[in-house]
């Protein structure tokens, strides 16, 4: 009953939202002819159909059908076969402004008024008017003033017939400020369009009147006319201006009667929508949509009958709740019991998804298809499917970490015997005082039954292992040193080398790594889980002992801390956590009956998890701290770990692929569960999103430069394209925020530490992510403890990369705000796309320059490392 309480509140919602889309438009019947229209040929889709497709027959269908509506048409050029026009026109008994298409090519214009003379001088009583030139002035820029008034004047001259009226046509603005346009005219050509001017469709017919009296004014003597006038039914806003089929038909409707009225003498700009404008150039793709009838003909809207702003919106309205209700019956039935309130939560999000998609298919325009369209969908389908995908992902975990009804208890019991367990410490490289520390940890350990095996690996200074190698003398007998020159596979290698080496009777290998001090109870807590048979694996939390050594080291502490609280917290439920290669004990016939750790990942503790759960065994999480390590000391160290870690997981996806996506069964018949598979994806697919977000930087900036440079050929990318790039951002960073706030319980500055901190690895998880998925031969990078803070000099040094987007991403915006007058809501979505893909780069450097920073550093002491105290230390080693 919660399901279909939580689908039918937000069905509804959703029919409510589209309905509220739809407001009734003025717009009067319109029954009568229409004064005039200008005329571009029918189905020309691709610029080469101008050439190829303008025959008598296409002319001649085109001018039978809008006989039927107008006695007049004007045409822009006598070039393309276009010179037909008049003599199929007369068949008809229309009349035909006829224009001449004049450029800077001053050969192109003498053949082009050639051609237009011979077409007069054959249709006597057919054409009319003139127009000389169109636009060449004020928008395209081609000619002057006076060029264009010479040109008017020489065909004027050439006619020698008083009732053809010659003159030219410009946007109204133009007339104000170039009156020699009007020398020896019969006309005053006027366009007139509301929405390039970015006029609300309430305010059109206002804007047409004062226009037309603006340049009435000013040329009394004149014959005023109104060249083109009309409104796109498809394309961008602009302003408050915006382009659909059923404000095309109001304006046109009020137009009508308002011409009526005034007795203006107007064009109707246009009789057909004109697909082989295409994207580019001055009009965009707006270009192509300014017909009554689209390009095959068909009448895109009555000009009688109610109009509304969204006549659709039941359709779409029906789509969105029976979409948002199945896939609600679909995902809401596979999620584990949540309380009313996580199933408003999600069944919110997947309304949104699916509206989203709709206002996305709605406003990519589908109608007429080009490479540039084509080539745009190809992008945003696959970015708004992984954007839905990972919103509802992320949604999910949110829902179920909130309001779970149902939870795992913790580990409990006791020991009735104490089976034999061998502890690997490896090493490499180390401080040998914070390697005594961690064995000193583990005398302590309150089990009597174990063994530490401490293996050195290829670590060639003798001062850093025998230390460590005497302190192991004086521990015991279960304390045993190794030292190997020339191992191979890194750390893998070095645990596989550590099995070897351990004690037969050991049933259970624990792994601590060098610098974590684990607490007595470890053992005796963690191993009365493995009671079950089934039971591989029991991991403890990664906790931290120097979170409060510096303002740094908080930061992180924050980021860290939120996985293991939230992240583990909720795989655990669905026995698909990630093994970490510290503070773990796992089944040693698991680890045999799988091969041991792998050397060819550097991350082989995650790796070694996935196989054993293949095998068929379960894993346990605790939430209880059964031990503290210490973090990375510098900004360098901290991204070299996650990037090894994001790495590592994409090594991972490669070589098991076929088990994660498929389900592929391991050589015993047993396969990972459908909710571990989805656990492994899901938990990488914000990894993903950041490989993503590199890319989309990258190519953002680079369209952003061609925007400034090429202006005319390059527009700001769908909004739909940077609503996507918006949407990634938000998930991440909300998620972050609430769930940390809820769940580590910080408060908001520990979830706004958290977020910086996880913003600031963006770049290099995108590249972890990127190089992971090309390359398989990344060696292990060891994370070095126990550093010295880097210098200044290191700030933007650490964090280039960043620094130089972050400087890109600046220019970017300030090039996009030069370069646009924020008529399109467009230009604000991609000034806001730009503006939020800047916070990660930003949030780089500013961790980079605290990391370097004395903000709350502390003093460092000697550590106590007598392995004969029972207490532990009173300072850390890396205090």
């Amino acid at each position: 009953m919660r399901i279909l309480f939580a689908l039918l509140a937000v069905c509804l919602t959703s029919v409510i939202f589209w309905a509220s889309l739809d407001q009734p438009l003025s717009a009067p019947d319109w029954k009568g002819q229409i004064r005039g229209i200008a005329y571009s040929p029918s189905h020309l889709y691709a610029e080469e159909d101008k050439d190829q497709d303008v025959t008598d027959e296409l002319i001649r269908r085109d001018l039978a059908q809008l006989s039927k509506m107008t006695k007049r048409i004007r045409t822009y050029t006598v070039d393309y076969n276009h010179d037909r026009i008049p003599y199929i026109a007369k068949e008809f008994g229309m009349k035909v402004a006829l224009g001449l298409w004049l450029r800077e090519d001053k050969t192109y214009n003498e053949a082009e008024i050639e051609r237009g003379l011979k077409a007069i001088a054959d249709n006597p009583g057919v054409v009319d008017r003139v127009i000389v030139a169109n636009e060449a002035v004020g928008v395209r820029a081609e000619l002057t003033a006076r060029e264009v008034s010479d040109y008017i004047k020489r065909v004027k001259a050439a006619i020698k017939n008083p009732k053809i009226e010659v003159g030219t046509t410009e946007v109204w603005p133009t007339w104000l400020t170039e009156p020699q346009l009007a020398e020896g005219a019969d006309f005053v050509g006027i366009h007139i369009l509301p929405y390039w001017d970015g006029v609300k469709l309430d305010d059109a017919m206002e804007h047409v009147t004062t226009s037309f009296e603006k340049v009435a004014k000013l040329y009394p003597g004149k014959k005023i006319i109104i060249g083109e006038t009309g409104w796109p039914s498809d394309g961008r806003v602009k302003k408050g201006a915006v382009p659909t089929a059923e404000f095309e038909a109001a304006f046109l409707r009020q137009f009508f009667r308002l011409a009526e009225q005034k007795n203006y003498d107007y064009y109707i700009m246009e009789a057909f929508d004109q697909p082989w404008k295409g994207d580019v150039g001055q009009e965009g793709a707006v270009g192509r949509f300014w017909g009554m009838f689209d390009a095959e003909g068909n009448s895109k809207f009555s000009m009688t009958g109610p109009l509304s702003s969204f006549q659709d919106w039941a359709m779409f309205a029906g789509i969105a709740a029976g979409g948002t209700f199945l896939l609600g019956l679909l995902i809401l039935a596979l999620v584990p019991k949540v309380s009313v309130r996580g199933h408003l939560l999600l069944a919110s999000v997947m309304g949104l998804v699916v509206s989203g998609a709709l206002f996305i298919f709605d406003a990519s325009s589908l109608r007429y298809f080009s490479i540039s369209s084509i080539g745009g969908m190809l992008i945003i389908v696959p970015a708004g499917l992984f954007t839905a995908t990972l919103l509802l992902t992320e949604t999910a975990e949110w829902a179920l970490s909130l309001w779970r009804k149902n939870r795992m208890p913790e580990i409990a019991g006791k020991l009735g015997y104490f089976p034999r367990v061998s502890i690997h410490v490896p090493t490499h490289n180390e401080p040998p005082l914070m390697v005594m520390q961690t064995l000193n940890a583990l005398a302590k350990l309150e089990y009597p039954n174990f063994e530490v095996i401490v293996l050195d690996n290829n670590t060639s200074d003798e001062s850093l292992w025998r230390p460590v190698a005497a302190h192991c003398e004086t521990l015991g007998a279960r304390f045993r040193f190794y030292h190997f020159e020339n191992m191979k596979g890194f750390k893998a290698g070095a645990l596989n080398k550590a099995l070897e080496l351990t004690d037969p009777a050991a049933a259970f290998i624990g792994v601590i790594d060098s610098d974590y001090q684990v607490n007595p109870e470890w053992l005796k807590t963690l191993l009365p889980a493995f009671v079950d048979e089934k039971v591989g694996i029991v991991q403890a939390p990664q906790d931290y002992r120097d979170a409060n050594e510096s303002l740094f080291k908080s930061l992180l502490y924050e980021e860290y801390t939120g996985f293991f609280r939230i992240g583990m917290v909720e795989r655990n439920e669905h026995n698909a956590i990630i093994q970490h290669g510290t503070m773990c004990v796992v089944r040693r016939k698991a680890m045999d009956e799988v091969g041991g750790w792998a050397e060819w990942c550097i991350t082989e503790d995650t790796e070694l998890g996935l196989r054993i759960f293949q095998a068929g065994y379960t894993a346990l999480y605790t939430q209880v701290s059964m031990g503290r390590g210490l973090m990375p000391d510098t900004y360098a160290a901290y991204k070299s770990q996650r990037y090894r870690w994001v790495y590592g997981a994409m090594q991972i996806l490669k070589r098991h692929g076929a088990a994660i996506f498929k389900g592929r069964k391991a050589a015993n018949g047993h396969s990972l569960s459908k909710a571990q598979r989805y656990q492994f994806i899901a938990g990488w697919m914000p990894w993903f999103a950041d490989g993503f977000s590199l890319v989309f930087s990258v190519l953002a900036l680079v369209w952003s430069g061609l925007m400034v440079v090429a202006p005319r050929y390059f527009d700001v990318p769908l909004t739909a394209l940077s609503s996507v790039a918006l949407a990634l951002f938000t998930i991440k960073t909300m998620k972050t925020l609430w769930l940390h706030r809820a769940k580590v319980g910080t408060g908001f500055r520990g979830s706004m530490a958290s977020a910086l901190t996880g913003l600031s690895l963006s770049y290099t998880v995108g590249q972890g992510v990127l190089s992971g998925m090309l390359t398989s031969g990344k060696p292990f990078m060891r994370t070095p403890k126990c550093e010295d803070s880097a210098p200044w000099t290191h700030v933007f040094k650490v964090a280039r990369v960043e620094s130089l987007m972050l400087i890109g991403t600046i220019a970017a915006i300030f090039g996009t705000m030069w370069s646009t007058q924020f008529d399109d809501p467009a230009d604000f979505v991609w000034v806001m796309a730009l503006s939020v893909m800047a916070v990660p780069y930003a949030s780089a450097v500013v961790v980079s320059m605290i990391s370097i920073s004395k903000l709350g550093r502390k003093s460092a002491d000697q550590p106590d490392i007598s392995p004969t105290s029972m207490k532990p230390p009173k300072v850390d080693v890396a205090a």
